[in-house]
């Protein structure tokens, strides 16, 4: 790393449209994000002239192929972002969450210039799992994304932009499905015909959440739309979590998504890489942490349809991201990269395997959220 490089007078450049002051003394890139150019960047702060220590940040190019609009994400972080700190300081708690600094300029917390999309927040101490087993770690995620669903449980999700389009459409997803499936453009659909099948018969309980919002049973709140583990801050020495991170797909969605989606990719005991389609299980003591840590933020401001559909969102964000693999692989690999001709396929039995096994066990699930309200 030269700091006399390209990349460092970009960083620097950067910098100085976000007012910060001090030498830039180091920087690496941060490989993790698979979608956005992400560095951490030190600087020897300084503070109206005064030195004031080591001031570390996070510098991101937001990759602008992948969001179109990145102004109107940036715009939806800003809006959640400061929704959580007020209601931090109604509750007289203090709540951490991503502080992005402004543009120096104009006050808008990116700075764009040509083709260059950029944004900074402070860097927090703190350490990420890309998956745990640990059940402690697991509950404490379910904790930080119930406390994030809690902090903006009284913001108005239509102020939101919806920064991709149907993205959990999932009656629009099987529409799609169908449609590609009997075009069969690739010529791949007998390959996929008993997957394809499956889904399809599985399509009325795929669709449960949009059927209880159309009867008026469930809200739109704002969602964080890819709850991971690996998208929290956790304390390196207590695993306690700090706060969510990624906020690029915060948009206005169902509760469902975000508890479901957590649980298929947390939960699932080989991995959603595993080809060992057959030990798939849905793990119940990752399911029950999870459960257990969320349920703690947020039984006490969910609706009770909400409640008692949480089970089912498990199920139905499990189907959904399979039809997804399996349309992607009819219509040649598009979306999601594939290292070999197959690979979308093999994703969707994973999934279509755990969605198998929590078919079955549905009613242990639902008693374990009944036992937890």
């Amino acid at each position: 790393m030269g700091l006399e490089s390209a990349e460092s007078i970009r960083l620097l450049d950067a910098g100085h449209a976000f007012g910060i002051e001090g030498e830039l003394v180091s920087y690496e890139e941060i490989s993790n994000g698979k979608v956005n150019h992400t560095f951490r960047v030190d600087y020897a702060g300084k503070d109206e002239g005064k030195d004031i220590g080591l001031e570390s940040y996070i510098f991101q190019e937001v990759n602008t192929y992948v969001f179109k609009k990145p102004w109107e994400v940036m715009s939806n972080i800003d809006l959640v972002t400061s929704h959580i700190k007020n209601a931090s300081q109604r509750r007289g708690v203090k709540v951490r969450c991503l502080e992005f600094l402004h543009d120096a300029d104009d006050g808008r917390n990116f700075h764009e210039t040509g083709s260059t999309f950029w944004r900074v927040y402070r860097y927090i101490d703190s350490v990420t799992y890309n998956s745990s087993k640990n059940l402690e770690v697991v509950m404490n995620a379910g904790r930080a994304f119930g406390e994030f669903q809690k902090d903006l449980s009284d913001f108005d999700a239509s102020k939101l932009f919806y920064t991709i389009e149907d993205f959990h459409n999932t009656p629009k997803r099987y529409e799609t499905l169908l449609k590609d499936y009997d075009a069969d453009l690739m010529g791949r659909a007998p390959q996929c015909r008993d997957e394809a099948e499956y889904l399809f018969s599985m399509q009325d309980k795929a669709c449960v959440l949009h059927r209880l919002y159309e009867q008026r049973l469930i809200p739109v709140r704002v969602t964080h739309n890819d709850t991971k583990i690996n998208n929290v801050l956790f304390d390196k020495d207590t695993n306690e979590a700090i706060c969510v991170l990624d906020l690029d797909t915060v948009m206005p969605g169902f509760v469902g998504h975000d508890f479901g989606d957590a649980v298929r990719s947390a939960a699932n005991s080989m991995g959603s890489s595993s080809l060992e389609f057959d030990k798939i299980r849905i793990d119940m003591d990752i399911f029950e942490a999870f459960a257990q840590g969320y349920l703690s933020q947020t039984k006490d401001i969910l609706l009770p349809a909400e409640l008692s559909s949480l089970a089912d969102s498990c199920l139905v964000m499990t189907l959904e991201l399979a039809t997804r693999y399996v349309d992607d692989f009819l219509t040649g690999d598009l979306y999601f990269k594939a290292k070999y001709p197959t690979q979308n396929l093999d994703r969707a039995r994973n999934l279509i395997a755990l969605a198998l096994d929590m078919d079955a066990n549905m009613v242990a699930m639902h008693q374990a959220i009944d036992r937890l309200l």
